[in-house]
């Protein structure tokens, strides 16, 4: 009797469980030796879903030239691979950003940039009006919300920012207007661009889309810019003492994860991983906001000798293996799972296994520092609405 209550107990714990969020779960392998053992059981008999992929865009041989490709990848085998959901040719040669189930490509077009919206699940295509000047370097970035009809296209011109006066100039462009705007605004707090190290220049990251927000790394620091308002403001972006200048600003990302803001800051000695979140303050018991750090991966331990083979990086890639080819790319808050761009492939970093798996090769990945492979969320947008 008591071996089929102790069965009862085990099923009903099990079914419980099955409810948890991953993370919460993966916590929970500490009660006893039996919990450790369902859990690890319940990962692989009942495994998490997910909407979110990756896509990224790379140029192929085809008979006398060269064919665009934006490729769109499927999470597979309990996170151990992806697969190729879609691949589709278009004449775009620039993919820019991804937001909630919409690209941003751009294409020269005469002496103007043009900027073009996609929904691959639905295969509508919107052409904008034309934007800047082609030669006028530009950080565009896609907002859309996933529930409205609507999207926005900023641009950003941070060559063009002035660090002494505090300002400067953006295009916008609501779907809803159908017609670009040219803007210059103040950013509060602008005495932090005259902070030391500070690089106007480094600003190659991808942007992301929260909440009516858009966030940029921009140098050593976070610009943040408010929708709703049109405003901006600087925020200082953590670091770990006496390691500034070996930080790779072309390697940083963020993303959202518990409805909070995450930043990766990629350095020579591997990836630290912040979270911005309420902390109490003991002497006001006030909840303040501030970064704390949450993860360390050590390079020498994400990519060893040892798995160059498993991962078929190049051999003339295999002694230039640092922060500029192995970048953080993407965040699965469903799986916890950290994807990483490699020469060639992508990988899955699990918090759970620490443990760096290959999960697509391909050999368009990583030709440049500059290439990025973004996170897709797999939802039909209709653009026609």
């Amino acid at each position: 009797m008591e071996n089929e209550q102790d069965l009862i107990s085990m099923v009903a714990l099990e079914l419980i469980l099955s409810r948890v969020p991953l993370k919460s779960r993966t916590r929970f392998k500490c009660v006893s030796k039996d919990w450790n053992s369902l859990i690890s059981n319940l990962r692989y008999n009942s495994p998490p879903t997910t909407t979110s992929g990756l896509v990224f865009a790379s140029l192929k041989p085809f008979r006398d030239g060269a064919l665009h490709h934006v490729t769109l990848l499927d999470v597979k085998d309990q996170c151990q691979s992806c697969s190729i959901s879609t691949s589709i040719t278009h004449n775009l040669p620039w993919l820019i950003d991804s937001c909630n189930g919409l690209l941003l490509f751009g294409a020269k077009d005469g002496t103007s940039l043009t900027y073009h919206v996609f929904s691959p699940l639905t295969k509508q295509w919107l052409q904008l009006p034309c934007a800047h000047d082609f030669l006028r370097p530009a950080s565009a970035s896609l907002a859309f919300d996933g529930m409205q009809p609507h999207f926005k296209v900023l641009c950003q011109f941070w060559e063009e920012a002035d660090i002494k006066k505090g300002t400067i100039k953006y295009q916008i462009f609501p779907s809803k207007t159908w017609e670009w705007r040219e803007c210059s605004a103040r950013i509060p707090n602008s005495a932090l661009l005259l902070s030391k190290n500070f690089n106007s220049n480094e600003w190659s990251c991808p942007s992301l889309y929260r909440k009516g927000h858009i966030y940029w790394i921009w140098s050593l620091l976070l610009l943040i810019f408010y929708e709703e308002k049109e405003s901006f403001e600087l925020m200082e972006l953590p670091k770990i003492k006496n390691m500034t200048e070996m930080s790779i600003h072309c390697a940083k990302r963020l993303w959202e994860s518990e409805e909070r803001l995450h930043y990766c800051d990629s350095t020579y000695v591997g990836f630290f991983i912040w979270d911005y979140a309420d902390v109490r303050d003991n002497n006001s018991k006030d909840n303040t906001r501030m970064w704390r750090l949450k993860h360390c991966i050590r390079l020498e331990e994400l990519v060893t000798r040892s798995n160059y083979e498993e991962f078929q990086i190049p051999k003339d890639m295999m002694f230039s293996i640092s922060p500029f080819t192995v970048k953080p790319c993407a965040y699965n808050e469903d799986l916890e799972i950290l994807y990483f761009q490699l020469p060639g492939c992508i990988a899955a970093y699990s918090f759970e296994m620490r443990k760096l798996v290959k999960v697509q090769s391909d050999s368009a990945i990583g030709r440049s520092i500059h290439d990025n492979v973004y996170p897709f969320t797999f939802k039909a947008v209709d653009l026609k609405k």
